[in-house]
């Protein structure tokens, strides 16, 4: 079970969503481990009941916050790429823009999405694991809607397999650079050249030149 229990007064509804900020920042702070049921009481200010009211275990409570992060992060991205400035920018101007958007997320939130990545890893259900891969592709879904818009820009044979495969690869590699601190083999590139690197990947990928 994902979602919270049901709150039909706007006072509940409230109660909910501090439920869930100070599970986070507890994920942020000390990762799964340090977010327990009475741990997250404590930092809303509530009883223990209070909580089993509106979800009946931890790992609701936890699956609650992933769902929830990556839904806003998600959004905020395809938000931004979606509005009026980029209505006339190239191929090139909004995969840059795309990179910048993760990485700049992943920076700001790495140390929250670390811990919500281990946990959905090495959560024994399946179930959780496949409705978060789900949630992940219509992510993709949605971006590539936006890159179609430069179809004729690019030049890949297929590019309704390129598109969501470069955004996952440079995803994946931002992903280990910035969230999990991973830069072996390669040199350490500043955060710049990071950007500038991944969207050369993404462009380069989907624009590959004749030789």
């Amino acid at each position: 079970m994902d979602e919270p229990l049901p709150a039909l007064q706007q006072r509940s509804r409230d109660t909910t969503e501090h439920l869930l900020e100070s599970a986070q920042e507890l994920l942020k702070e000390g990762g799964a481990d340090a977010a327990t049921l009475r741990a997250i009481a404590e930092r809303a200010g509530v009883s223990l009941g209070i909580v089993y009211r509106r979800f009946p275990d931890k790992d609701a409570i936890l699956r609650a916050v992933y769902t929830r992060f990556f839904e806003r992060f998600g959004a905020t991205n395809t938000r931004s790429l979606s509005s009026d400035r980029f209505q006339r920018a190239s191929l090139a101007e909004v995969a840059h823009a795309l990179v910048t958007g993760i990485a700049e997320g992943y920076r700001r939130h790495a140390r929250l999405v670390r811990a919500l990545l281990l946990y959905a890893r090495s959560h024994p259900s399946s179930e959780f694991r496949e409705r978060a891969a789900a949630h992940n592709a219509r992510t993709l879904t949605a971006l590539q809607g936006i890159f179609d818009r430069h179809r004729a820009e690019i030049t890949h044979p297929r590019p309704e397999v390129a598109v969501p495969f470069a955004i996952s690869s440079a995803a994946s590699l931002l992903q280990a650079r910035i969230v999990f601190n991973d830069t072996a083999p390669e040199p350490e590139l500043p955060f710049a050249e990071l950007i500038e690197e991944a969207t050369r990947l993404v462009v380069s990928y989907l624009m590959p030149c004749d030789d």
